[in-house]
C-alpha cells in the first residue's frame, strides 16, 4: 500500500484537522485499502492526486494550495473547520550545518491520518515504521497517530539541542585555554546550527501553544492523550529556552574569540618590531662607522673591530632579554590577575 522510502529529515510540517466524517474502511477508496486504517501516506502526490483527496475527505482548497505551494513559514491558522500548522523541523546531519527541505502534512479526519511528504525521495522520513512500531501510544485512532509523528519531531529537537550543548562546551573550553589555538569555522557553523534550530524550535513551540485548545477538542474521545501532548508543548517551549540562551552563550564565545584574534594579531606585531629592533642596532653601527671619518672611536687601533663586535653583541643581548621579558619575543606570558 505505501512505497519503501529512504530515512529523512523534514523541512516543514502542516497539519491539518477537519471537520469529523466517517469513511468505512471498506471503502474502495485507494488511501484506504487496509482493514482498521488510521493512516495513509502520499509521498510527492501530483495537483491530481492532492484535488482527488480534498474531494473524497472534504479539503479546503487553501489547504492544496499550500501542499502546492512550497515552503511555508511557522504559522497556525483555522478556516472552515480545518486547522492548519506549520512547523520547521531540523535536523543535523553529520558535521555540518542543520538543514532539511521536506514538507510534511497531516490532515486530521475522525477516521483516518492523511499523510503528505513533498522532497527529495531519499530524505523522506520513514513514517511506516514510525507508525508501526509499538511505543507509549498505541496508533489506534488519528490523532494517536498525530501525536507520534509530532513526539517525534520534539523528540530529535530535545536530542539536538543536546547534542548542541555537547559541543557549546566543547567550544567555551577552546576559546578559555590559552595553548588552544581555536577553529573559527568550527565556531561559525556552530553559530549557523543553533540559529536554524533557534527559529525552528520557536517556531514549533508557537504553533503548538497556538493549537492547544482545538488540540484539546480533537482528543475528547481519548482524553488520556491530552497529557501527551501537554509533555510535547512543555518539551518545546524548554528546548526553545535552552536555544535561546545557547545563542547568548555562542554570542559570549565569538566575542572571546575575537578579542583573541586580535590579541594573537597585537603579538605578532610586538614580535616583529622586536626583531626589526634588533637588527636595526648594528645596522646604525655599521653605518656610522662605514661613513669613513677619521677620528672615529677604534678605527685607527688593530683590535677596534673586536670591540665593536662585543659592543654590537652585548647591546642586542640586551635588547633581546629585554623584549623576552616583556612577552615580544618567545612564548607568550600569561597574564597575572
Amino acid at each position: 500500500m505505501w512505497s519503501e522510502v529512504n530515512p529523512v529529515w523534514f523541512r516543514t510540517f502542516a497539519i491539518y484537522a477537519s471537520t469529523m466524517r466517517f469513511i468505512p474502511a471498506s471503502s474502495d477508496d485507494p488511501l484506504l485499502s487496509a482493514d482498521r486504517v488510521h493512516w495513509c501516506r502520499l509521498v510527492n502526490p501530483t495537483r491530481a492526486e492532492l484535488d482527488a483527496a480534498r474531494e473524497r475527505h472534504g479539503l479546503h482548497p487553501l489547504i492544496v494550495e499550500d501542499l502546492l505551494g512550497g515552503r511555508q513559514q511557522p504559522k497556525a491558522e483555522r478556516f472552515d473547520g480545518h486547522l492548519s500548522l506549520f512547523v520547521w523541523d531540523v535536523h543535523r546531519r553529520g558535521p555540518g550545518p542543520a538543514t532539511t527541505d521536506v514538507d510534511l502534512v497531516l490532515i486530521l479526519t475522525a477516521d483516518v491520518l492523511l499523510i503528505v511528504q513533498r522532497g527529495d525521495a531519499e530524505e523522506v522520513r520513514p513514517l511506516d515504521a514510525l507508525l508501526a512500531k509499538a511505543g507509549p501510544v498505541p496508533v489506534d485512532s488519528p490523532i494517536s497517530a498525530a501525536y507520534c509523528v509530532l513526539e517525534a519531531v520534539v523528540r530529535d529537537f530535545v536530542d539536538l539541542g543536546t547534542r548542541v550543548e555537547t559541543d557549546l562546551d566543547e567550544l567555551e573550553a577552546e576559546v578559555f585555554d590559552s595553548e588552544v589555538r581555536e577553529d573559527y569555522r568550527k565556531i561559525y557553523r556552530l553559530r549557523q546550527q543553533i540559529g536554524r534550530i533557534d527559529r525552528a524550535v520557536r517556531g514549533l513551540s508557537h504553533v503548538l501553544d497556538e493549537a492547544h485548545s482545538d488540540i484539546q477538542r480533537a482528543t475528547a474521545r481519548q482524553p488520556e492523550l491530552r497529557p501527551y501532548f501537554r509533555h510535547l508543548e512543555n518539551d518545546a517551549r524548554g528546548v526553545a529556552e535552552l536555544t535561546a540562551t545557547e545563542y547568548a552563550s555562542l554570542d559570549a564565545i565569538v566575542s572571546s574569540h575575537e578579542s583573541n584574534v586580535a590579541a594573537r594579531q597585537n603579538q605578532d606585531m610586538r614580535t616583529i618590531s622586536a626583531v626589526a629592533a634588533l637588527l636595526a642596532i648594528p645596522t646604525v653601527i655599521a653605518g656610522i662607522y662605514g661613513m669613513n671619518f677619521k677620528n672615529l672611536p677604534l678605527v685607527q687601533w688593530e683590535g677596534g673591530w673586536i670591540v665593536i663586535g662585543v659592543l654590537l653583541a652585548v647591546v642586542d643581548l640586551g635588547a633581546y632579554l629585554m623584549f623576552r621579558r616583556r612577552g615580544w619575543l618567545g612564548p607568550e606570558r600569561p597574564s597575572q590577575e
